[in-house]
């Protein structure tokens, strides 16, 4: 599946997208033997052609958006998603407004009472939803992560969170910790927060979201569409969602509909906060902006609520978040 689905996203997505706003590519490289080595290895792809490395295309004024790396049969293969040029009109452009910021810095702290899988924790002020993990550390600081933990309540001085298992990184061959939470144990909230999915309707808002939440780094949307044109599911549900989010080791989802963007933790669904947003336009993409070809075409049956297909953008995710 990993290789099919790899394939199936170089093959939509090498293209060179470019407009007024910004240049995109992607570069890769198969077959590395040392990661030391690929920073100054020439890369394949429409801009790089075997003759520019990572430096080169940095010293370019390239960044990279996001890297993806493959182990196969002992070597890595390496794709680095390249943009640049982000430069809106300012006229042009959305406006994103706010009045409360979302904290993408984890918070640390101890477990020191445990009640009935819950614990109350010295800090206050915290969004019912919020999640993070609990780590326990051995002698030597060799550590292990033992439980999810989310925010059931909170007020100005203390929270309680309720504990809930870590299965995000699901891998048969390796072995499971049976240890529970216990105390003095490690509470780390917002973990990987700066890790994000974006949503959005057209490229000028993807990109404004983009540059806006510059704390943020978002996985580009061509990789969950082609997850899945792969699964033969070009409309994602709230599972799809969600599944991604956490198997790509995503802690927020941004989702832009209408004039607002709902930012939800990965793990609970919940939304966290709300952002107002101008100059959207009317332009909209079903599902979402990719680059990816006829990912909205193929059999596909609507179980989770009825209609869909006739939803417009901005109404099908409403469905999905529950909103009206």
């Amino acid at each position: 599946m990993k290789k099919l689905l790899k394939s199936l996203l170089i093959a939509s997505s090498l293209l060179l997208t470019s407009n007024l706003f910004a240049q995109e590519t992607i570069c890769f490289k198969k077959g590395v033997t040392s990661p030391s080595q690929i920073e100054t290895t020439p890369l394949e792809g429409v801009v790089c052609r075997g003759n520019l490395t990572v430096n080169d295309m940095k010293n370019d004024g390239w960044q990279i958006l996001d890297i993806q790396i493959a182990n196969v049969d002992g070597k890595l293969d390496y794709s680095y998603y390249f943009y640049k040029n982000v430069d809106f009109n300012s006229s042009a452009r959305p406006s994103i407004m706010a009045t409360q910021h979302l904290e993408v810095k984890p918070i640390g702290t101890k477990i020191t009472n445990i009640d009935n899988n819950q614990s109350v924790i010295d800090i206050g002020n915290l969004k019912v939803g919020q999640s993070g993990i609990v780590v326990h550390i051995y002698e030597g600081n060799k550590r292990t992560i033992v439980s999810n933990a989310k925010v059931i309540s909170s007020n100005e001085s203390s929270s309680l969170v309720e504990f809930f298992p870590f299965d995000d990184l699901k891998q048969t061959a390796l072995p499971k910790t049976s240890r529970q939470v216990s105390t003095n144990d490690v509470l780390i909230l917002n973990y990987m927060y700066h890790s994000s999915l974006l949503i959005a309707p057209n490229h000028d808002t993807f990109q404004s979201i983009r540059s806006d939440f510059s704390e943020n780094s978002f996985i580009h949307s061509d990789i969950f569409a082609a997850k899945l044109k792969y699964k033969n599911r070009p409309y994602p549900s709230k599972e799809d969602i969600q599944e991604f989010a956490i198997e790509q080791n995503l802690g927020t989802i941004f989702i832009a509909l209408d004039n607002k963007i709902v930012v939800l933790d990965s793990k609970t669904f919940t939304p966290l906060l709300t952002y107002s947003i101008s100059n959207v336009g009317k332009d909209s993409q079903i599902p979402f902006f990719t680059r990816v070809e006829d990912i909205e075409s193929g059999l596909l049956e609507f179980s989770f609520f009825s209609g869909s297909k006739d939803l417009s953008y901005s109404d099908y995710y409403k469905q999905i978040l529950g909103i009206k």
